[in-house]
């Protein structure tokens, strides 16, 4: 399974717990656009990039004008992860750590950091792991909330 793919499938279980219709777009090998319908039809683009590798082959043509979030493993994202834990039967929590406010007005979300519970299926990749929650979070603001429901099944 590519990466795409692999973020695909970890960002539809997370979203299965708030209702919301969406629909995704790959745009290429690296690159998708998820379009959400909302309660007011209206549209706000976010852009979440891993800035911890090379920015030069995002389709910048093929985005919208849009809210840029950074994440990765450095203390300069807007989004990283604080720890990694694993427990003795090899799963894995790790706490994501939103570091400075994101979006405005009543679409803010605060700086907090929550854990979240890693499912086997979703791989190691943690930054996929942390790019399906971020689209979550920025979906429904509570889903930090419902994160611990997602167990292994």
């Amino acid at each position: 399974m590519n990466k795409v793919s692999q973020l695909i499938s970890i960002f539809e279980d997370i979203i299965a717990i708030i209702d919301v219709e969406y629909h995704i777009e790959i745009l290429t090998d690296k690159t998708l656009m998820i379009h959400v319908t909302d309660e007011q039809k209206s549209s706000i683009y976010y852009a979440i990039a891993n800035v911890d590798n090379k920015l030069e082959h995002i389709p910048i043509k093929h985005i919208p004008l849009c809210r840029f979030i950074t994440l990765g493993l450095n203390k300069k994202s807007s989004v990283t992860i604080s720890s990694l834990e694993a427990d003795s039967d090899t799963n894995q929590t790790m706490i994501y750590c939103i570091q400075r406010e994101i979006g405005e007005g009543d679409g803010l979300i605060e700086p907090q950091e929550f854990p979240v519970f890693i499912k086997a299926s979703w791989g190691r990749d943690v930054y996929n792991i942390m790019s399906a929650v971020t689209a979550a979070m920025l979906i429904n603001r509570q889903i930090h909330d419902k994160l611990n429901s997602i167990k292994e099944g």
